[in-house]
């Protein structure tokens, strides 16, 4: 079984708020594949319907037909209210949401044209009829993932000039969860993009990790498996703590 997948950059007025778009194709047998969290949510089309996805917490197994096509827009951390628009993240945690729930008679237009034309750019033109309305971001979320996606070890090094109660209810407003499991969501998704030819323990130590046993204890948490699954080649003959 396998599943042709690839991602691309948003249209300009969508930069800020959209990480990439991405598809699959579903070639073979049925495919089975394991998401792991990212800090993002999902506008998704598939199989003739529309829906949202995340935040997540922790992974999860999604299992297509053969032949099956997706096609979505995934936000950056931190833009999730240009989807949900009033609705709190939160309360979409850990879940997969027809987005007619959300958007009501809106949703059954954006299926009508999406499912008669090109899906990406359908999806993009939804998005962007709603940035006056709910295009805000938060410039401290905003800064605060840019400070862990450059590879922040911890919320104490960072001088956010507010109190943690504060910084907690912003960041659960805008993500869906709080600092602490957002940094640990972007550390591991920067853990994954690094590379390099050494071992775990060097990985662990350029990563922001205390040592080897963190690193894998933080991998077997988020994902349900261990480093060698997904990191890079020439770590994989290391020990797995």
């Amino acid at each position: 079984m396998s599943s042709d997948y690839r991602e691309w950059a948003p249209s300009p007025e969508l930069a800020e708020h959209v990480r990439c778009l991405w598809g699959s194709r579903v070639a073979g047998a049925r495919h089975s594949q394991r998401v792991i969290p990212d800090g993002c949510v999902d506008l998704l089309w598939a199989d003739g319907g529309l829906r949202v996805v995340g935040p997540d917490t922790r992974w999860r197994d999604v299992d297509a037909s053969p032949g099956s096509r997706m096609v979505a827009v995934r936000l950056r951390p931190g833009a999730a209210r240009l989807l949900l628009g009033d609705i709190a993240p939160h309360e979409l945690q850990d879940t997969t949401t027809d987005l007619a729930q959300l958007w009501g008679s809106s949703a059954d237009r954006l299926l009508d044209e999406a499912s008669t034309g090109p899906v990406g750019p359908a999806l993009e033109r939804a998005l962007c009829e709603r940035l006056p309305r709910f295009g805000e971001v938060d410039p401290l979320v905003h800064a605060l993932v840019a400070e862990f996606d450059a590879g922040a070890a911890s919320l104490a090094e960072l001088d956010l000039g507010i109190t943690d109660r504060q910084l907690r209810r912003r960041v659960v407003a805008a993500v869906g969860y709080g600092p602490k499991a957002l940094h640990r969501v972007l550390r591991l998704q920067r853990t994954l993009r690094m590379e390099t030819r050494g071992g775990l323990a060097e990985l662990a130590v350029a990563a922001g990790f205390a040592d080897q046993a963190h690193l894998s204890r933080e991998v077997r948490s988020l994902t349900g498996r261990t480093p060698s699954a997904y990191l890079p080649l020439e770590n994989r003959n290391a020990s797995v703590a």
